[in-house]
């Protein structure tokens, strides 16, 4: 006699994201606070000095002088924050270190639209410098957290 036994097993799959906690300090300190994970580019040593409009960008729009630091890796994080504004519905914190140390920061402030075949597209807004989000030059405001999935880009420029 054979006797199979079939029953179902149900499986919880459950995202666990491990954020810098460095990192988390910094935004806190901003009052700011990362949702997710959305990016991590490194630059190798010396080579942040080919990535000119970049560089330029994050120094005019987000005041950060990378000139000491264009010899050394750097490394640039993007976390994309709970806060929203009544004109962006997407805002990305960037964390640049060299060295294990904080170097400076910026915001991205952007749009998510989605599309009619269900694509989202995100329409970039501006760069500003670091600030601290009771400040509200943006009518920054708390949301709930999202169950948009998440964004995962890791670049290395050697």
């Amino acid at each position: 006699m054979l006797l199979v036994l079939a029953g179902c097993i149900e499986k919880k799959v459950e995202l666990i994201e491990n954020h810098n906690k460095q990192h988390v300090t910094y935004l806190n300190n901003y009052g700011w606070t990362a949702e997710r994970f959305a990016s991590e580019t490194k630059y190798e040593a010396g080579t942040l000095r080919s990535y000119k409009e970049h560089v330029g960008n994050i120094q005019t729009q987000g005041h950060v002088d990378l000139t000491p630091f264009l010899d050394g890796e750097v490394i640039e994080t993007g976390y994309i924050l709970q806060e929203k504004t009544d004109n962006y519905n997407q805002i990305v914190g960037y964390i640049l270190e060299s060295g294990n140390e904080i170097i400076g920061g910026y915001l991205a402030f952007n749009k998510e639209v989605e599309q009619s075949n269900g694509t989202i597209r995100i329409d970039l807004g501006e760069t500003t410098p670091m600030f601290n989000s009771k400040d509200r030059p943006l009518e920054t405001k708390k949301v709930s957290v999202s169950s948009q999935p998440t964004l995962r880009m890791e670049e290395t420029y050697v």
